[in-house]
């Protein structure tokens, strides 16, 4: 995995009202954590696309 596959992988299931799931960590605790690398890109790919970004936990106290 890389990081621009980490975001093609988000980019490919973008539709309205989906949930991006990342994690924070890696397999082994010592090698990169290539979503919150690729987070940057996503949210900027998202944004462009026209979507906004929500907090789930806001969605679900609305």
């Amino acid at each position: 995995m890389t990081v621009q596959k980490a975001v093609k992988r988000a980019l490919d299931a973008l539709r309205p009202g989906e949930i991006i799931q990342l994690h924070i960590g890696s397999l082994d605790g010592q090698g990169p954590v290539l979503d919150a690398e690729a987070l940057p890109q996503i949210i900027d790919a998202v944004r462009t696309h026209g979507y906004t970004i929500t907090d789930l936990r806001d969605l679900l106290a609305g």
